[in-house]
């Protein structure tokens, strides 16, 4: 599957259970392509700002990205690191 797709398809499964302010999927897969147990699936570092996330803990905020994108984290995902920010913790990180 092409980056591009998979980007989209990622805005979609979680602006489908979340409110999205800002989503930024970053593909780093070209850092472990001579890896000895590299597959070809990807690599990828999100940032992700919902104000859903303003009552949750850390581990609650990763646990619904990972129940959204669960098709695609036994396939076209390999590793996937994240930062999942209320719209203030996203404001205060700015500065």
């Amino acid at each position: 599957m092409k980056l591009e797709k998979l980007q989209n398809i990622i805005s979609k499964k979680i602006s489908d259970v979340i409110s999205v302010d800002f989503i930024n999927v970053y593909d780093y897969t070209a850092q472990h392509e001579n890896h000895a147990t590299f597959e070809g699936n990807y690599h990828l570092s999100m940032t992700l700002v919902s104000p859903d996330f303003d009552e949750m803990s850390l581990i609650e905020r990763h646990q619904l990205v990972y129940k959204a994108l669960d098709e695609y984290m036994h396939g076209e995902i390999h590793a996937l690191t994240m930062k999942t920010l209320t719209p203030q913790e996203y404001k205060n990180s700015q500065k």
